[in-house]
């Protein structure tokens, strides 16, 4: 478990494990609290993967080069 939550809960502002298991709480169980963190990460990297492919990809293949033949 990740020490870096915090949540506020009846008033009262949780850190670390007992945030967690808050939150952990609040989405029906330790497993659907995982899953949701690995799909907002899994997003965000095929994201990131696609906008990377997609520069890749536009850049033309052959480049100009200075100083050529002399």
């Amino acid at each position: 478990m990740s020490n870096s939550h915090k949540v506020m809960k009846d008033g009262k502002l949780l850190h670390g494990n007992a945030a967690t298991l808050h939150l952990a709480k609040k989405a029906g169980g330790m497993d659907q609290f995982l899953d949701q963190i690995v799909e907002i990460s899994a997003v965000a990297a095929a994201r990131d993967a696609v906008k990377s492919h997609i520069a890749q990809a536009s850049r033309p293949a052959l480049r100009v080069v200075n100083g050529g033949k002399k």
